[in-house]
């Protein structure tokens, strides 16, 4: 199979014909599979059958799906939305399919001596039909099908009811005081003159960190952590119940269990001793940090609370760094003109990673978008990448990877070129100034870019272990990991340049302050991880029905030391619990331990080692899920992981 460009160029009617035609495909790719005499079963005419029958409907799906969250056209967003949901309910189907799990169990029997990547593509298949039910008696698989296909309803309309929010904050020009003039300049306004200010992170953020007005800031804070509550929170909550059921239908003490059964942590009781050890080793640093910021607010205010509100702790985190360090990061950002910052990311890890990246006239799903080939050292090419920046009506509004398509081996020994998109919301241009970023955009966009490493340098032979289709708390890795060089002095040297004055590097002075700070709030930061950890869990492990509304804001004020805002639901709008983080959020932080103590080596050797760059793509990215995570972290590391790079970098040694 040749390796095609990918196309985007869908229709309505194409995205619902296609809904009929990949089912036909694949039943057609399994249907010899079934009928084979077990004594004539081998790897390659059931295993390798299945894998690529599998392989083939996913991505013949996967980008029209992805149009559900890009496309600028209601109506082909809306076939996509329909096609996702019927083909990821066709899923449950595939997944819980007697004669194809009958056919992979006969095989499995044969004992059949296996390389240890196809042994393990095996065992990962068989379980997750066992995770889908197969193996119980027919009353209890067909209620276990039958939930795990109305899960996917709600979680999907939990995303889209996200996606379509349009609420805005109308503000008088004196309530953006504090505000920068960009980001006032794009601001749209009603007819009587007050300026709106929307849901969306460059809109929402930059607001909670610098206006100066209290009321205003509380008024939002109210909107965002209100979207769609009324509606939302019924649907976490009844997805809640569903995932219990599903796991006591097939054995495991709670939904947490059952998910975690296949991850790299193992059980819930790992997870807790993960967060609670390292709450403890935080709790101090935390509230210290608290008390600076309560202390600042009550110098302003000629008052004497010991409590940070909501719609406070961002702003008198912001104004702390001005005073303590004199760091403003709306100064800071006119050294992050977009162009200047994606130019050089390419150039640090190209070097590191061995890659180039060269802008390419490919089809693309909208005029911003733009596409490049990435290619190897040798110049041979090795995948297709997507920049989406900026937010537009309909769109996705939080950053993510998407992986568009994945890398494996084609049946003709080829291989499928894997493509990637990073999808983002940052800030256009305003007046006279170019699209700036904030410090805290450039971090994510590293994390983003992590991600995309992870699905474009892989070299995996079989889809289900291509990229980012890891153990879900080792996904995060790769985007953790590449955080860490917006910390080196070289590295802020390399992206940044002043929009005005494009050869003026940030000064010495402001990078030392912006590595200085990184930890000057690492307390509640991480409070507020462990926080959202611990909430999925109890979430997941209730044994009963769950207020969700009631323990969000008991375990909020107990872990992250700020109260939730009388009258809010912030649960309505936590996408990752409806989205794959379910059980699974714990995963952030998991992750940054392993990507700490992998990023030690590159301190050691030089973050811009490629040598060092070398043995972290073939050790960690280029594998997928082929070999077990903890044995390859162990192979580059030379050693077990160990939470001392950890605790180090977030200043809690």
């Amino acid at each position: 199979m040749e390796n095609n460009v990918p196309v985007f160029d869908f229709t309505p009617e194409s995205i619902r014909a296609l809904g009929g035609s990949v089912v036909n495909d694949f039943e057609e790719g399994v249907k010899g599979l079934i009928g084979i005499p077990k004594e004539n079963r081998s790897f390659e005419n059931t295993m390798l059958a299945f894998e690529r029958a599998a392989s083939d409907f996913g991505e013949a799906v996967s980008i029209p799906i992805a149009m559900a969250y890009v496309s600028d056209n209601a109506e082909v967003r809306k076939a996509a939305q329909e096609l996702e949901l019927r083909i990821s309910q066709y899923a449950v189907d595939i997944f819980t399919r007697g004669d194809i799990f009958k056919a992979l169990n006969e095989y499995a029997a044969k004992g059949e001596k296996l390389g240890e990547v196809e042994s393990r593509l095996l065992a990962k298949t068989l379980l997750d039909f066992k995770k889908n039910g197969l193996g119980l008696e027919p009353r209890k698989q067909k209620k276990v099908k039958k939930i795990l296909k109305e899960l996917i309803g709600l979680e999907l309309l939990f995303s889209k009811n996200l996606r379509e929010v349009n609420d805005s904050l109308a503000v008088s020009l004196d309530e953006l005081k504090g505000l920068p003039e960009d980001f006032i300049g794009r601001l749209k306004k009603t007819q009587e003159g007050k300026y709106l200010v929307t849901m969306n992170y460059p809109d929402y953020l930059p607001f909670m960190d610098n206006a100066e007005s209290d009321a205003a800031r509380k008024r939002l804070e109210a909107m965002f952590n209100n979207r769609c509550a009324a509606e939302n929170m019924k649907l976490m909550e009844n997805a809640i119940a569903l995932r219990r059921k599903i796991s006591k239908l097939i054995g495991y003490p709670n939904f947490a269990d059952y998910t975690l059964d296949d991850r790299m942590a193992k059980n819930s009781a790992n997870v807790i001793d993960f967060l609670e050890r390292t709450w403890a080793k935080l709790k101090k640093k935390g509230r210290k940090e608290l008390r600076h910021r309560a202390k600042l607010k009550n110098r302003r205010t000629g008052g004497a609370d010991k409590t940070l509100n909501a719609w406070e702790w961002r702003y008198y985190n912001n104004q702390l760094k001005k005073e303590k360090y004199a760091l403003d990061h709306e100064k800071i950002k006119e050294y992050f003109p977009l162009e200047t910052v994606i130019k050089g990311m390419f150039e640090i890890f190209g070097v590191v990673l061995g890659i180039k990246f060269v802008p390419a006239d490919l089809p693309v799903w909208h005029k911003d978008v733009r596409a490049y080939s990435v290619l190897n050292a040798d110049g041979s090419a090795a995948a297709y990448f997507y920049f989406d920046l900026f937010p537009r009506d309909g769109k996705y509004k939080h950053a993510a990877c998407f992986g568009l398509r994945h890398g494996r081996e084609a049946a003709d020994g080829t291989y499928i070129l894997p493509a990637a998109a990073i999808v983002a919301n940052f800030p256009g241009a305003s007046g006279d100034a170019p699209s700036l970023m904030r410090f805290d955009d450039l971090v994510t966009l590293f994390h983003e870019f992590g991600h995309v490493t992870h699905n474009i340098l892989t070299t995996a032979k079989y889809a289900k272990f291509s990229g980012t289709s890891v153990s879900r708390d080792f996904v995060e890795v790769p985007s953790k990991m590449l955080e860490n060089w917006a910390y080196y002095s070289s590295v802020l040297k390399l992206v940044s340049g002043h929009y005005k004055r494009p050869d003026e590097k940030l000064p010495d002075g402001l990078i030392k302050k912006l590595i200085d700070t990184k930890n000057m709030d690492s307390g509640l930061v991480y409070l507020r991880q462990i926080f959202f950890s611990l909430l999925d869990l109890k979430y997941h492990m209730a044994k009963g029905k769950v207020d969700t509304t009631k323990l969000y804001e008991k375990l909020m004020k107990k872990i992250s030391l700020i109260p939730m805002s009388a009258g809010t639901h912030p649960q309505a709008g936590f996408g990752h619990l409806m989205g794959g983080y379910e059980a699974g959020y714990y995963s952030y932080l998991w992750s940054e331990l392993i990507a700490a103590d992998l990023f030690s080596v590159f301190e050691e050797k030089g973050v811009m080692n490629a040598e060092t760059g070398a043995r972290y793509r073939d050790l960690i990215l280029a594998p997928g899920r082929s070999y077990d995570e903890a044995g390859q972290v162990e192979k580059f590391l030379g050693r077990p992981v160990a939470e001392a790079a950890f605790l180090k970098s977030i200043g809690a040694a």
